[in-house]
């Protein structure tokens, strides 16, 4: 009932100290009489309070709250519970929510709600009451939606001057003042708040921004979109965006998505999303809890599905099914649409629909990430990486972290800013792409030294022996076993080339020698490219 009730029946409720639906119906209707007592207003007490709970002071600011204070003002949920007496009764305020005290009761104003009677509250100023033991859910998304649903027991409202009774199955929309019937498809109440989710930017193209308090700037893969974030598409640009728990929304070109809330449950997670303007392509994952996303004109509740909505009010179906909380739970079922006048048909599929399909697909493709085998040893840091052309590719080292760059699945690190100290490092590497990722490890060594050379020469005759060890980095014990440094003898102009291994450092080694006083010189290059050249006697 709104305040310019008639002041006989404003005064009947402070005197007698009923709700004002029940002064109503002494007033106008013999035949109907409520307990008032069991529903009587008084504190409105703050019981529980999860996750991110406020109270309007004094100094019309909002202040965060914990337990134990009559809400005597207003009250909101960022993400997060909160949890109310009311006389013998409970309100329990979803994510997103705000209510207000108006004539000692709450006054439930936007979002989600779940009572427990015996219980007297508002509902945007209509009086709503339950006698006795029961449940009801009122859901509260600007003219999309507006109903109060009767889970079990019975209660009454005051709508459009009449007095509507609901009983366990029933609903009514707010708007009409149509009664039908209700069946629970989205308990989000029955699931133990866990604490907050996570909606996460996994991909952008053309010119994405988003809007945090106020302040604008351009969107890049891994932004966190907190509640009350907002994202923006320009002509021609799309963005997704990814949840705790799996699935993800596209948000198309030309289009606004806020994020109400996202928290996590024990049944998983709990989405709630408004789209302003534009259109969202939605591949929400089974078993992942609840997932809403409202629009000025309609709003749809889903646990699982393939789906699009626009703005305008067009909701198109293509694995799944979509529930229309404002349109008494209509269903839309895969292959169907919902008009954007109204009425469910046949799906009709448009460029834009497949524009989303062919992305979809692209998306499915397995993450790859391919590192060279073998032995690194390196003078500085470099890198070369292969994995999907879209992919982003890092390498951390040593308490570092930088980009690879590339093009066409190739991905490079020229080198570093600051070299690296020589010494043995592992390196890891990691490829992200629309929220999967995949890690390498990588060994290397650091190593700026040239190798040490020992040798000795005995020449006899013709024959040229030479005998001797050779010391690397690379070489030390510990180190992989196909480590090598190279070896190479140049007599007469003719090369000579062998190698010595971790496990065979030493080596003796026989030579033609055409003339017994020709110069001979051994050159010594390990695997990071560091060379000794030894001349021999």
């Amino acid at each position: 009932m709104k305040v310019t009730a008639p002041a006989a029946v404003l005064k009947l409720h402070s005197n007698l100290r009923v709700a004002p639906l029940t002064a109503l119906l002494l007033l106008g209707s013999a035949s109907s009489s409520l307990a008032a007592g069991t529903a009587a207003g008084g504190p409105l007490l703050l019981s529980g309070a999860q996750g991110s709970v406020e109270v309007l002071g004094t100094t019309n600011t909002w202040a965060p709250q914990g337990t134990g204070i009559d809400v005597t003002t207003s009250l909101r949920t960022g993400t997060g519970r909160a949890e109310l007496k009311s006389g013998a009764g409970q309100v329990v305020v979803g994510s997103a929510s705000r209510l207000r005290r108006y004539l000692d009761e709450a006054d439930l104003l936007d979002g989600r709600f779940f009572l427990r009677g015996p219980v007297a509250v508002h509902v945007q100023g209509i009086h709503v009451v339950m006698e006795g033991a029961g449940q009801i859910r009122v859901d509260l998304s600007g003219r999309a939606t507006r109903r109060v649903a009767v889970l079990q027991g019975q209660a009454r409202l005051s709508l459009n001057g009449k007095l509507v009774t609901l009983r366990a199955a029933q609903q009514v929309d707010l708007n009409s003042g149509r009664v039908t019937a209700f069946r629970e498809q989205d308990p989000w109440y029955a699931s133990q708040y866990r604490g907050l989710g996570s909606a996460t930017v996994e991909a952008t193209r053309g010119q994405v921004r988003v809007d945090r308090a106020g302040q604008a700037r351009v969107a890049v893969v891994g932004d966190a979109l907190d509640p009350g974030v907002t994202l923006n598409t320009a002509a021609g640009a799309w963005a997704e965006v990814g949840f705790t728990g799996g699935g993800y929304l596209r948000l198309n070109e030309q289009s606004e998505l806020s994020v109400l809330a996202v928290e996590r449950t024990e049944r998983g997670r709990e989405v709630l999303l408004k789209l302003s303007r534009g259109t969202a392509w939605n591949v929400v994952q089974k078993g992942q809890g609840g997932y809403r996303l409202d629009t000025p004109v309609v709003s749809t509740a889903v646990r699982g599905t393939v789906f699009r909505v626009d703005a305008s009010g067009t909701v198109k179906v293509f694995e799944g099914q979509v529930a229309l909380p404002g349109e008494s739970d209509q269903a839309v079922s895969a292959g169907q649409q919902r008009a954007e006048a109204g009425g469910v048909g046949t799906l009709q599929l448009d460029a834009l629909d497949r524009f989303n399909q062919s992305l979809d697909a692209e998306r499915a493709r397995p993450l790859t990430l391919d590192l060279p085998r073998g032995p690194r040893q390196l003078q500085d840091l470099t890198l070369l990486a292969r994995s999907l052309p879209d992919a982003s590719v890092q390498a951390s080292v040593a308490g570092r972290t930088v980009p690879l760059g590339g093009a066409d699945g190739v991905f490079r690190l020229e080198r570093l800013e600051d070299s690296l100290p020589e010494g043995t490092y592992a390196v890891t590497v990691t490829a992200t792409r629309y929220g999967q990722s995949l890690t390498r490890q990588l060994p290397l060594v650091i190593d700026r030294t040239a190798p040490a050379v020992t040798v000795q020469g005995r020449r006899e005759g013709r024959v040229l022996t030479l005998t001797g060890r050779v010391q690397d980095a690379s070489l030390q014990p510990g180190t992989d076993t196909s480590n090598r440094v190279t070896l190479r003898a140049t007599v007469n102009g003719v090369t000579y080339t062998r190698t010595v291994t971790t496990d065979h450092p030493d080596f003796h080694w026989t030579l033609p020698l055409a003339t017994p006083g020709t110069p001979v010189t051994l050159n010594a290059r390990d695997e990071a490219g560091n060379e000794r050249h030894v001349e021999i006697p």
